[in-house]
């Protein structure tokens, strides 16, 4: 989804879990107004996927708890 774009406005929308940004008149202007709001762009399966804030927020949380895991684990095997 990303950019849905209808009769001349073009809303960012995530495609995690579909909040919204306000719409804007021009394309390059909301592409600017997900990059001041800290989304990010990225390419999955050869496919634009805008994500949000929040959802980037959740992820890093998740990937750092599954780093704490991870470590647990290797100290367990380790013995240490």
């Amino acid at each position: 989804m990303s950019i849905d774009s209808f009769e001349g406005i073009h809303t960012p929308i995530c495609d995690r879990c579909y909040a919204e940004l306000d719409g804007e008149f021009e394309f390059h202007t909301a592409v600017e107004a997900k990059k001041d709001a800290g989304w990010k762009s990225r390419k999955v399966n050869d496919r634009w996927q805008d994500v949000c804030d929040n959802c980037l927020a959740e992820e890093a949380e998740k990937m750092t708890l599954k780093d704490k895991a991870f470590a647990d684990i290797l100290k367990d095997v380790r013995g240490r």
